[in-house]
């Protein structure tokens, strides 16, 4: 997710949550317009056909917040929201194990769209008298045309959502409900499976009808399936560690008074990337690679590091939750966390060695059975 992030243009912040579109959204766009103009459509028939686009990314912001508010009303906060061309993505600090909070909040997405359906729908069908909806496209653009075509847009999303292809909602709803009577690993594997099968059929499907956005979705499904057991498996196999069986005591650190000209040799003669600056001991900033670089051809050799602009990541117990740590180094913000205990440092801990703990682990279980 943080690639999402570093490619997305921040929009707006809602409760605490940043709005990204990513770049590739404005290809949607370029090619909206540039169909609608090649269709004879005038400049602002086209204008008008981006702007339904627009809407049905608002309605999907709607979407991606009703997940968001319900986590948090369970504890869970959310990072961001990034709006793809396929939709939008709520990048959840994690998803609640208990399966009737993940059911919830699954259901939360959709049901802001069907709630729509009905606030829009219920008035709109009264003042027609029928219950058909106009072509927005048919015509002159008109208010009447743009609410029906709000009102079929939530009704299409919110059946589209509930398709059960994990890690689309609909899988999400699977897999919550299949928890109930089984591990989680298991219901996932399942709703994995199932998503997989969907992906292949979106895709046969963009081939033979010659559909470009189903081909896309399920290359999406797809990989997102396999990406969502892999984390589910990790997060089984953490499942009662702390971080102190996974931390490492051999990491590069160096004192707040050690110059940028010690700390590019030390970069030039060893392993390590990243630097922990210490003042007396304790922790005071972490300077990564890139911004060692950057410092190094923007400031004088004999800077000192306290003065290199960098920030200090959280920090964490030895006795801490390894699965809650290893959420927050997926964010991609952090590449280690620095260990303390009673003020002390003992250590640091970063994705690819609690990644060695558990291939390590699993072949001495291996061999031992």
């Amino acid at each position: 997710m943080a690639s999402l992030r570093s490619a997305g243009i921040p929009l707006f912040r809602f409760k605490g949550i940043q709005v990204f579109v990513h770049w590739t959204f404005f290809l949607l766009v370029a090619w909206v317009l540039f169909t609608a103009l090649g269709e004879g459509h005038d400049l602002a028939e086209a204008a008008f056909q981006v702007g339904l686009v627009l809407t049905v990314f608002t309605c999907v912001v709607l979407h991606e917040f009703g997940h968001a508010l319900t986590a948090l009303h369970f504890g869970v906060r959310t990072r961001d929201i990034t709006l793809l061309p396929i939709g939008g993505v709520a990048s959840l600090e994690r998803m609640p194990e208990e399966p009737r909070q993940e059911l919830l909040i699954t259901l939360a997405g959709p049901a802001v769209n069907l709630a729509l359906v009905v606030l829009l729908g219920v008035p709109f069908w009264l003042y027609l008298g029928t219950l058909g909806l106009p072509d927005p496209t048919a015509g002159p653009p008109t208010w009447l045309a743009f609410v029906g075509f709000l009102i079929g847009a939530n009704m299409v999303l919110f059946l589209f959502n509930l398709i059960p292809a994990f890690p689309m909602d609909g899988g999400r709803i699977l897999r919550s409900l299949l928890c109930l009577r089984m591990d989680r690993v298991k219901a996932t594997r399942i709703a994995t499976t199932v998503g997989r099968v969907l992906a292949v059929g979106f895709v046969g499907y963009a081939v033979m009808e010659g559909q470009f956005m189903w081909g896309l979705i399920g290359v999406f499904v797809y990989f997102g399936a396999q990406a969502e057991y892999r984390h589910v498996v990790m997060q089984q196999a953490l499942k009662g560690l702390h971080v102190r069986n996974v931390l490492r005591t051999r990491f590069w650190s160096m004192p707040h008074t050690a110059t940028l000209q010690q700390a590019t040799a030390e970069l030039l003669s060893g392993a390590e990337h990243h630097v922990l600056v210490l003042r007396e001991g304790v922790p005071e900033k972490l300077i990564t690679r890139a911004q060692l670089l950057t410092a190094a051809q923007e400031l004088p050799p004999d800077t000192p590091l306290t003065n290199v602009d960098a920030v200090l990541p959280p920090v964490v117990h030895p006795e801490a939750d390894v699965r809650a740590v290893h959420e927050l180094l997926l964010t991609g913000n952090w590449p280690l966390l620095p260990v303390v205990e009673r003020g002390s440092l003992v250590g640091v801990v970063d994705a690819d060695n609690i990644a060695e703990y558990l291939v390590v682990n699993g072949l001495l279980r291996t061999g031992q059975a």
